[in-house]
């Protein structure tokens, strides 16, 4: 099999799976195309592949909002510390949503 015909069955897996398909329907697509058969393997690591990588850009964007958190939450402590105010909002609650989005967003990284 040609390298164009590969892609183009890629391709074609790529699109069903954006359209919502199953494994099972894009499996009966591309016997109707005239993909070969050792060729599901493939698309079935292709998809694998293409969800890694959205979760793993969602995961350095939780990361990134988790980090924000934290720092915001450090100054704010530090800052109401030294003016004498209330410092349990800033410290425990930023702190809090800030670690659960780094957490959130390493697992989404390391693909668990």
């Amino acid at each position: 099999m040609n390298t164009s015909a590969n892609n183009e069955f890629l391709q074609l897996v790529s699109s069903l799976h954006k359209e919502g398909y199953n494994m099972d329907q894009i499996t009966l697509q591309l016997k109707e195309k005239g993909a070969p058969e050792n060729f599901f393997q493939e698309a079935i690591s292709h998809l694998k592949q293409l969800r890694l990588n959205r979760k793993r850009s969602t995961g350095f964007a939780c990361c990134g909002i988790g980090i924000a958190l934290l720092v915001v939450g450090c100054m704010l402590t530090v800052l109401l510390y030294n003016s004498g105010g209330d410092i349990k909002l800033a410290m425990y609650g930023l702190t809090t949503l800030g670690v659960i989005f780094a957490m959130k967003g390493l697992v989404d990284i390391l693909g668990w």
